[in-house]
């Protein structure tokens, strides 16, 4: 009978070890056991993988709060704390419209005129302005050019800012920067030859013109992909910085100063990719630290943030009206 017990007792241990095998551990509290080395790496990425497209997904919606709570409930990251003035300016304006009055002193006379704004108000289903670094006064993230030929003085509604929109690049209107929180003003530093410009803006009207919709709008490809961020050079995702980063490029000028003052580590972005490696290496620190600092590095090839822009040396400030 006791050989019968023990036999019982063994398969029943031997039951238990091949239910486990593969499984990532999981505490009582429900949280992943993360004391230890995964059994299955595989399996704990794909778990880390599906938990995180959810994180990416919520930007700039109502959900953000809810879903980076569940995540940093579960990894012990704090990617609500991250996230905190962007979810909070979220609650507070409903919809994102500006309760400033418009800013009609705003400049509206020099062709190739560049056009910065932020302010946690007009960051609202903005994807890019949850990410973008802001170290600066101003918080900047968007903007955009001013093709000086499409503007009316008598009609600020008429569309003349090249930048982009939910199509991917298109127009906004002097109206619609006179309702931005902050903004800023950079003009050519030096005289622009005319011909060239308007070539310039020209070749990126292709692109701005409504009926043009053969593209997207995004920071990363395939919609909110934060590894496979966008490069300047790619023609079919584009974003606002992007496209007046192109007016200049297609002159022969490279406005993306690429400064160090723009501190990679005090965004969003930053703030995510962090988490991110942390939580699926976190059984070990230098692969973690690693793989950040290698994406970090990649992102700054390819990206232009309203920020650099802001820094490039082509440029000078005429105008900053900062609200917020």
């Amino acid at each position: 009978m006791k050989k019968f017990v023990w036999i019982i007792v063994a398969a029943a241990a031997l039951f238990a070890v091949s239910c486990s095998v593969g499984q990532p551990a999981v505490q009582e509290t429900g949280k992943p056991d993360m004391s230890r080395m995964p059994e299955d790496i595989g399996q704990w990425e794909a778990e880390v993988n599906a938990d995180f497209e959810r994180v990416i997904a919520a930007l700039g919606t109502d959900e953000a709060l809810t879903v980076m709570n569940e995540y940093d409930t579960k990894y012990g990251t704090n990617l609500a704390e991250t996230f905190l003035p962007e979810i909070n300016a979220a609650r507070a304006s409903g919809k994102g419209s500006s309760n400033y009055p418009p800013l009609t002193d705003l400049p509206v006379n020099r062709d190739g005129a560049i056009y910065l704004s932020g302010g946690a108000t007009d960051l609202v289903g903005n994807v890019i302005g949850w990410v973008a670094p802001k170290n600066l006064p101003g918080g900047y993230y968007h903007g955009g050019a001013l093709d000086l030929n499409k503007a009316d003085p008598n009609n600020p509604d008429v569309p003349c800012v090249q930048t982009a929109i939910p199509k991917g690049a298109g127009y906004e209107t002097v109206n619609d920067w006179r309702g931005k929180v902050n903004v800023c003003v950079l003009n050519p530093k030096t005289t622009l030859d005319a011909a060239k410009l308007d070539n310039a803006q020209n070749q990126m009207d292709y692109y701005c013109k409504p009926s043009n919709t053969n593209m997207e709008y995004g920071f990363f490809k395939n919609a909110i992909n934060i590894f496979n961020v966008v490069t300047k050079e790619d023609m079919y995702t584009w974003y606002c910085t992007k496209v007046a980063w192109h007016v200049y490029n297609r002159y022969g000028l490279d406005i993306d100063s690429n400064s160090t003052l723009v501190d990679f580590t005090k965004s969003g972005l930053y703030g995510l990719v962090s988490a991110y490696y942390k939580t699926i290496y976190f059984y070990s620190s230098s692969k973690a630290n690693a793989a950040i600092n290698a994406y970090v590095a990649d992102a700054r090839k390819k990206i232009v943030l309203a920020e650099e822009i802001m820094l490039s040396p082509h440029l000078v400030k005429v105008y900053e009206k900062i609200r917020e």
